[in-house]
């Protein structure tokens, strides 16, 4: 075998005749983008709502804050109890305290409500806006009737609520809290965002198709044109045949010229197709569509192997075919059969077989005319 030719690993990428094939497959990405976009939302769906966490519920309610007057006396640190009074301390303090928590629950426990203080605790949230005299507090909750019953529990315990006691005195505050309005108690609003996740699954699902479609593609050992056979294998490609023949009279001609040079000299040939041992009879096909395709009878030197004749299956055959002429070899296009062509290759010089060309079978007639830019 010759040892300088060029491995299709190798080899610079041959841009159009990607491109060529690329399009043809180029259906695959947006299916891909389909198909990653259900898959993206189905898993966005799955996780967030069949398997989720529990619906929640909430209620808001409104409060007027009255300040008493002590309230608004400066402290010694230059400010005043209102100041104390702000949407951090109602989250993190003041709802937590004795004076408003122990309240609750005393209030739920009356009512026979059988709540822990830790739910109760985590199901209060209150802010206060910009407007200090104006107090939100919302309960949210797993059970719409537990978020009623801590909604009216939180109401009666702000409404007698005037300050916290601090180092065992109490600061009075307010003079009054009063319930300004009350709303429904409503599902919680999801953040549903399960078309950014079908957006996510298609461009991923899309972006690993190109990726899928680059490695098969380096990966293929097929060849597509002459030159790329050529430059592989280092022996003269004679011409393209389609399945049928159907050539253009370019191609016919460039066949005719190659087949008078390197093989119409030979007495006794045979032409064989690499991918032959998979069909015995893809020779005879094949050279019938070049017999076809020269007419006038010549290429009646050269013989189809039949099944009891493919070179491997008995020693005595080696020996016919190293005793011929020369071989014409069929490489089929597109098909990913380079390293039994490389085989045979081999093989055929093993027994001083003489490789008279090659012809590329079975050719995409449309592909080759666009790759050439023939009509």
């Amino acid at each position: 075998m010759d040892r300088n030719k060029e491995k299709y690993m190798d080899e610079s990428l041959d841009l159009k005749s990607f491109y060529l094939r690329f399009i043809k497959k180029l259906w695959i990405v947006p299916v891909a983008a389909l198909v990653g976009a259900l898959i993206g939302a189905g898993i966005y769906y799955l996780a967030n709502f069949t398997f989720g966490p529990e619906k929640e519920y909430e209620q808001k309610s409104q409060f007027y804050l009255s300040y008493s007057e002590e309230a608004y006396m400066t402290r010694g640190d230059g400010g005043t109890l209102i100041d104390s009074y702000n949407s951090y301390t109602w989250e993190n303090h003041i709802m937590n305290s004795d004076e408003i928590l122990l309240e609750t629950m005393k209030t739920l426990q009356a009512e026979g409500v059988d709540v822990t203080k830790e739910e109760v605790s985590a199901s209060i949230k209150a802010e206060a806006p910009s407007d200090y005299r104006i107090l939100v507090v919302t309960v949210r909750n797993t059970d719409s009737d537990l978020v009623g019953k801590i909604t009216d529990a939180t109401i009666k315990s702000l409404e007698k609520f005037i300050g916290l006691i601090v180092d065992g005195k109490l600061e009075y505050v307010f003079d009054s809290i009063r319930l300004s309005s009350k709303g429904d108690i409503v599902p919680v609003k999801v953040d549903n965002r399960i078309a950014n996740a079908a957006i996510f699954g298609a461009a991923l699902a899309a972006l690993l198709a190109v990726i899928v479609l680059l490695l098969l593609d380096a990966l293929d050992d097929s060849v597509y044109v002459p030159e790329e056979c050529e430059k592989r294998y280092n022996i003269p490609v004679l011409g393209v045949l389609s399945s049928k023949g159907e050539i253009g009279d370019v191609l016919k001609n460039e066949l005719s010229a190659a087949y008078d040079k390197y093989a119409s000299g030979a007495q006794n040939a045979f032409f064989i197709s690499t991918d032959s041992l998979e069909d015995y009879e893809r020779s005879g096909r094949d050279l019938d569509v070049l017999k076809n395709v020269l007419g006038n009878g010549r290429s009646d030197n050269v013989s189809k192997i039949t099944p009891m004749e493919i070179p491997g299956k008995v020693l005595e055959n080696y020996r016919k075919i190293g005793g011929s002429d020369g071989v014409i070899l069929g490489v089929p296009m597109g098909k990913k059969n380079g390293t039994m062509t490389e085989h045979v290759i081999s093989q055929l010089r093993k027994h001083d077989c003489k490789i008279l060309g090659i012809v590329i079978v079975r050719a995409n007639e449309k592909f080759i005319k666009r790759y050439y830019g023939l009509k």
